[in-house]
């Protein structure tokens, strides 16, 4: 009989590692040649770090709380510039990004979600991203909420058809002419590029997994009816998107820490373009279906 393997290469997602294998090469072997004492740069690092929180920012307060929850509004330039931020990650189109996330709130931790953590760690974390699951279809229904908005829409379009192009100009080609332009070393500007997507990557990848696995400091303060947690580790990392238990709760709030002592950066920053003028009718659960949120848990015998 022939044995069946875990992975079949039928199932491999040859795009995908093609990219993210050599990627991770790159990112991994420059970062830790760039950190040694006689290669180290500051300015490398800072840019690194730059990148690393465009990219971040364009996930977190763009991608997900405002093309995929509608957290907040905004106009024209601020949807663009979110747009292209994220399209920086390389996490694939906003209207991909979007229809799977929905997905995921639909069928949290059931077939149907595209990083199901009760399929494991690895799956949720990367497994999802690297491997095809022969039921799943390029379906973007679950996004059609963008087509309220005709901008929105023409613009999820439009960065979907030219999302290499994109990609290539964001990572690629402005990187190294910002790198070269500051400190005459393009190529430099490359590698830390990679360093800062693959941060990226890892970074939302762990709210997928991480933030839906039980770990030291980790609650459910505000539902358990999926294994979507609070932890404050991960928030570290991910801009505020470590309150996940939260987040599955009141999908809509542009905070994922409700609390004002919550790490949580994206929420300072839609609270701030909010004072400037460039984000405005944000979502904000009121405090008394919070604390019924609580309330309702602690009836349950669990302690947050």
């Amino acid at each position: 009989m022939e044995q069946t393997r875990m992975f079949p290469k039928e199932k491999l997602h040859v795009l995908n590692n093609s990219f993210m294998g050599p990627a991770h090469v790159i990112g991994v072997f420059a970062g830790i040649y760039y950190l040694m004492p006689k290669n180290f740069q500051w300015q490398f690092w800072v840019f690194v770090l730059v990148m690393f929180a465009s990219r971040a920012i364009g996930i977190t307060v763009g991608y997900h709380r405002y093309f995929t929850h509608r957290s907040f509004k905004c106009g024209k330039v601020m949807q663009a510039l979110l747009a292209m931020f994220g399209n920086g990650a390389i996490e694939g189109p906003v209207i991909s990004w979007v229809a799977d996330h929905v997905r995921h709130h639909e069928n949290t931790d059931k077939e149907g979600d595209p990083y199901n953590a009760a399929r494991g760690f690895w799956h949720s974390h990367i497994g999802w991203i690297l491997f095809k699951d022969p039921d799943r279809k390029e379906d973007y229904s679950a996004a059609n909420h963008l087509r309220e908005d005709p901008f929105t829409w023409a613009l999820v379009n439009f960065q979907r058809k030219y999302y290499y192009a994109l990609a290539i100009s964001l990572d690629a080609v402005l990187p190294m002419v910002i790198a070269w332009f500051l400190w005459g070393n393009p190529l430099a500007g490359l590698i830390a590029s990679f360093i800062a997507t693959v941060l990226a990557w890892h970074a939302t990848f762990c709210i997928n997994s991480l933030a839906h696995w039980k770990h030291w400091g980790s609650t459910q303060p505000y539902s358990r009816e999926n294994t979507s947690q609070d932890s404050w580790i991960v928030s570290l990392f991910t801009f505020g998107e470590g309150y996940h238990n939260y987040h599955h709760k009141f999908q809509r709030d542009y905070r994922n820490g409700p609390l004002w002592y919550n790490f949580d950066p994206s929420k300072w920053i839609i609270f701030w373009l909010s004072n400037l003028g460039l984000a405005w009718d944000l979502v904000r659960v009121p405090d008394w279906k919070i604390e019924a949120a609580r309330d309702a848990v602690r009836e349950m015998g669990y302690r947050s």
